[in-house]
């Protein structure tokens, strides 16, 4: 075996720091740099992001892979968002995973290719990363406790309707419940059979609700025949 000689193992050894150095080529004394480019380096408390990763490197880091890594930094975080709540919705009994994966695309991709069973609704708008405990958790809470609804339900509901996941309890959800049982008059049973039967109509905003329903009401139709078309055809 022929050894290196040591000027040919340091030449190795100082590859990636002579390689960085060529790259961005500066004066080694601070005081052969011109007075401007001292203040700047002084302010920035360095020699710049090439530096550093030039040290990276040096140290025995690979300088791609860092910058891969913090490109993958997002798309991780979103993967963990997906995994949490498929895992929040089979606690709540939806144990397929075709399934769970249709209703996490609807309710957080904004871009997904999948449709509600309906097919009125093939995109959410208001489809986000959604969180186990800020998002997911509150809304059962809202639904199980305000709406009344039974978790088997909410379920059902889910499946019927993903993007109810991403829904806001306080800027949505809550006033579509007050507005049922409140302007309209509903009792919580009748406000449970027509989620039930049509849970997309959660999908309308108060604002246009209630011009239907008022434009309904005043066209003739009764209190109940206004109820039966939110179940059923509106």
């Amino acid at each position: 075996m022929v050894a290196l000689a040591p000027a040919a193992a340091a030449s190795a050894a100082t590859t990636s720091t002579v390689r960085c150095a060529s790259a961005s080529p500066q004066p080694h004394a601070w005081w052969a740099r011109p007075a401007a480019a001292r203040r700047q380096q002084r302010r920035q408390g360095g020699s710049g992001s090439s530096s550093t990763l030039c040290q990276a490197g040096g140290k025995g880091g690979d300088v791609g892979q860092i910058l891969r890594d913090a490109l993958q930094q997002p798309q991780q975080g979103q993967n963990l968002a997906y995994l949490a709540a498929g895992n929040w919705l089979r606690g709540l009994g939806i144990e397929s995973q075709p399934e769970i994966n249709r209703i996490l695309d609807i309710a957080m991709n904004p871009n997904s290719m999948f449709t509600s069973r309906d097919r009125k609704q093939p995109t959410n708008p208001h489809a986000r990363k959604l969180d186990v405990e800020a998002d997911l958790k509150p809304l059962l809470a809202f639904l199980t406790g305000e709406a009344a609804l039974t978790q088997e339900q909410v379920a059902k509901i889910i499946s019927e309707h993903p993007a109810l996941l991403s829904y806001s309890v306080a800027d949505r959800l809550q006033p579509f419940f007050a507005y049922l049982t409140g302007e309209l008059g509903l009792s919580q049973q009748e406000v449970v059979s027509v989620v039930q039967q049509r849970p997309t109509l959660l999908g309308v905003e108060v604002g246009n609700l209630r011009r239907m329903v008022g434009y309904l009401l005043e066209a003739g139709n009764s209190r109940e025949a206004v109820v039966e078309m939110l179940a059923t055809s509106l």
